[in-house]
């Protein structure tokens, strides 16, 4: 499946997803990583693998969002990308995007969210219910809110923020005296196991077995 990702920091979810498609375990070729920070580290991975890097930033003073979703667009077209990961990136993308016509656009988000894209509670695996954490700042909000247990959910993006299909979800606990600093690198093997499971999913659900 030729594919891009979006990326806007350090691009840790790109090297697993680079490092499964040499390894056989994704059947992906990855034909473009874009960012919109030039300084983004996910652009130097990509480089270091020979995969097309591009940044594009976004111009307020002379662009709208729906004009920097056109651009974006045209870019992954231009690389004959068909499917979009969004891994770290860091924008709500324009329904100009979203409408552009490749088969999948999906997003990674740093939360547990529920099977019901409508629903603001979610259900844990061990029967207790808490709050959904959308938005940019899921991980943060969570800590916050004093939540036991973070996530991570692999869905196909809606014009709905945060409200997509699910394709794969898992969860991952709070400890005690958790900053964002730790949650988040323990999240990262989590969001790993996620991306991989919900490409997989997406596949499936076309009838794409690699």
């Amino acid at each position: 499946m030729p594919t891009a990702v979006f990326a806007s920091g350090e691009g840790t979810n790109l090297q697993a997803v680079i490092d499964a498609v040499a390894a056989d375990q994704l059947p992906l070729d990855l034909n473009l990583v874009l960012s919109d920070k030039p300084g983004a580290y996910a652009l130097q991975r990509a480089a270091r693998s020979g995969i097309p890097a591009q940044c594009y930033e976004f111009r307020p003073a002379i662009e709208t969002r729906a004009s920097y979703a056109v651009r974006l667009a045209a870019a992954v077209r231009a690389s004959g990308a068909r499917l979009v990961l969004l891994l770290g990136w860091m924008r709500v993308l324009a329904p100009e995007f979203i409408d552009a016509g490749f088969l999948g656009v999906l997003n990674l988000h740093p939360a547990y969210l529920p099977e019901d894209p409508a629903a603001d509670v979610v259900t844990l695996p061990d029967g207790t219910r808490c709050r959904a954490f959308r938005g940019p700042h899921a991980l943060r909000d969570a800590i916050a809110a004093g939540a036991g247990m973070v996530g991570a959910t692999l869905i196909q993006i809606t014009p709905e923020v945060d409200r997509g299909p699910v394709l794969a979800r898992k969860q991952c606990p709070l400890l005690p005296g958790d900053d964002e600093t730790a949650a988040l690198q323990r999240l990262h093997s989590v969001e790993r196991e996620v991306v991989r499971e919900g490409i997989w999913a997406w596949l499936t659900q076309r009838g794409i077995d690699g």
